[in-house]
Formats: structure tokens, sequence, C-alpha cells
């Protein structure tokens, strides 16, 4: 991986040195990681419980994203589906900003994948 492709990585809330210890200091094997996400349903998930106003699934999925993007190091992503994933936990579900959540997330989601492919291809 080049320093410009680490630079746009980390201007893109991608965790470069988080990641390199997760994966072995092992940057392919992070790159065959970041690609798979792009075929993970999670996201779609999430997207069809909130539309559905399925609290418990939309937890589900926000918990599930939590730990994808935790362990691939996607810092800004994490972050907010972190913040999400706590206001649909326990018995204080607070759904009503957890779907205000969402168009920050979708644009966060969709400029995750745009660097997945812009720095691993296809």
């Amino acid at each position: 991986m080049t320093q410009e492709q680490k630079a746009v990585l980390e201007a893109g809330g991608f965790g470069v040195e988080e990641a390199m210890q997760r994966f072995m200091n092992s940057e392919q094997l992070w790159i065959k990681f970041l690609k798979k996400f792009k075929a993970d349903t999670s996201f779609g998930d999430l997207v069809k419980a909130m539309e559905e106003k399925n609290a418990t699934k939309a937890f589900e999925a926000s918990h599930t994203l939590k730990g994808i993007t935790g362990n691939l190091a996607l810092t800004e992503f994490n972050r907010l589906v972190g913040e999400q994933t706590e206001y649909l936990r326990g018995t204080e579900i607070n759904f009503e900003a957890a779907e205000a959540m969402m168009p920050q997330l979708k644009e966060v989601y969709e400029k995750t994948l745009k660097i997945i492919n812009e720095v691993c291809g296809e």
C-alpha cells in the first residue's frame, strides 16, 4: 500500500495503524477483509429494519455493524454506528434518535465503499 493510499484511508476515517495491529501488520489481509465488507448485508438489514420501524432488528443490525467496523478499524463509521447502537439498546430505546442518524450513516457507508473501491480495487 502506498503512502498516498494510506493517506486516503486515514482521511476517510480508516484507522490504518489500528488495522495493522489487528491484522498482524498484513496489509494484504486487511485489504482482503475490506473487500469482503462490500458484500456484507448488515447495512441493508439496518436500512430495512429502520424502514419497518423494527427496533429489535435495527439493534441487531447496528450492533453487528459496530463489531464489523470496529474489527476493520473503520473508525468514523464505528463511532457513528456505536452511538446508534446505544440508542437502540435495552429498555430505554430512543428509536427516533437512531432513525435520525440514518442519513449520516448512509453517507459514511457510501464514502467507505467508495474509498475501499478506490484503494483496494473491485
